[in-house]
């Protein structure tokens, strides 16, 4: 009988054998590609970009949700975010959706300015109906369960009114997407800087304190091997000090393919040294401390041919080949190469 109850109690206390589904932990987890996508993007290219982010293994799609395309002047049309959620779907890929663009109708610029009201926030007395925009829009995504705050807010080319107008805008805009999904996860914009006044500022603003509505730490770095790990080292210690504990995503890095733009001088000979640049800099800030890192995944002409974005990309856009597939860069299949590589 003693003997019965010892192996008893050793069955008990015996640690339960791993699930058959367990996998080990691949940087493709931690991987995301920065999409640049937008809701009004021709659909067959929208397919194109989530299918090169499914093969290429990576976990996460950034892209914009810009209000201002859901609501024009008129009724709304939820038709290309339903698309985007049919997609997220489809290709099992986790969506990171920036909330952008305030429908010109309810903004008003703080500086008084009228030529980018898409940039600035809602004018007193339609805070409730912004809100209640972004509430609509979150709801016709129930697969995107991560949401960006704006996109560099501390930039004023893309962010119009400070860090107090700006807490304004996104603590409305977290209070609609809690209110359509309460367990989505919610990230304050990438900033463009390690901007500790701004961030600061924002986070601890008197009356929309954004502490209390974010999950996720933001920031972006470009730069050399060496810069961009100082960098993430800055911006982790920069939201520490600011009483921020989360996890800090990347949500734009990249390295240009055309040599007149390639800023390390270590890597200089083209596509083959972009490639070399991302497989050690993906896992230089994943490594160092980040939790989620978004590669540029295409190139980006709309600032010109003589801009570092504009073969920034690991695809080349927007031409498809005959399948319907984004043309791949080497730099494709060093992602997709790390992204299978287990941590």
């Amino acid at each position: 009988m003693l003997g019965v109850l010892v192996l008893i109690l050793l069955l008990l206390i015996a640690p339960a054998p791993a699930a058959a589904t367990d996998r080990p932990a691949t940087f493709g987890a931690s991987l995301g590609s920065h999409a640049m996508l937008y809701l009004n993007t021709e659909p067959a290219l929208q397919e194109a970009m989530f299918r090169a982010s499914a093969e290429a293994e990576v976990r996460y799609l950034r892209m914009d949700f810009a209000v201002a395309i859901v609501f024009p002047w008129g009724e709304p049309d939820f038709t290309a975010v339903e698309r985007v959620n049919a997609l997220a779907a489809a290709y099992d890929i986790e969506v990171l959706g920036v909330i952008t663009s305030t429908p010109w109708y309810i903004a008003e610029c703080a500086d008084g300015s009228t030529d980018r009201l898409d940039r600035c926030g809602p004018a007193p007395g339609h805070e409730r109906t912004w809100r209640r925009m972004v509430k609509r829009m979150v709801r016709h995504a129930p697969n995107v369960r991560h949401w960006e705050l704006g996109n560099e807010p501390d930039n004023s080319s893309t962010f119009i009114g400070g860090p107090a107008e700006y807490a304004r805008w996104a603590s409305l805009a977290a209070a609609g997407v809690r209110a359509a999904d309460p367990d989505a996860a919610i990230a304050i914009g990438g900033l463009a800087h390690v901007n500790e006044a701004f961030v600061a500022a924002a986070l601890h603003d008197r009356r929309y304190p954004l502490i209390d509505a974010v999950d996720i730490a933001n920031v972006h770095v470009r730069g050399t091997l060496a810069s961009v790990r100082e960098q993430l080292a800055a911006a982790g210690a920069m939201y520490a000090r600011c009483g921020f504990t989360g996890p800090l995503w990347v949500t734009e890095t990249g390295y240009p393919s055309r040599p007149a733009h390639q800023w390390d001088p270590a890597f200089t000979g083209g596509p083959a040294d972009q490639a070399r640049w991302l497989t050690l800099g993906l896992r230089t800030l994943l490594d160092g401390g980040a939790d989620a890192v978004f590669v540029s995944f295409r190139d980006n002409h709309e600032f010109g041919r003589d801009s570092p974005f504009a073969s920034e990309g690991v695809v080349r856009w927007p031409r498809l080949d005959r399948q319907g597939r984004a043309r791949a860069k080497p730099a494709y299949a060093a992602v997709h190469r790390l992204a299978r590589l287990t941590r």
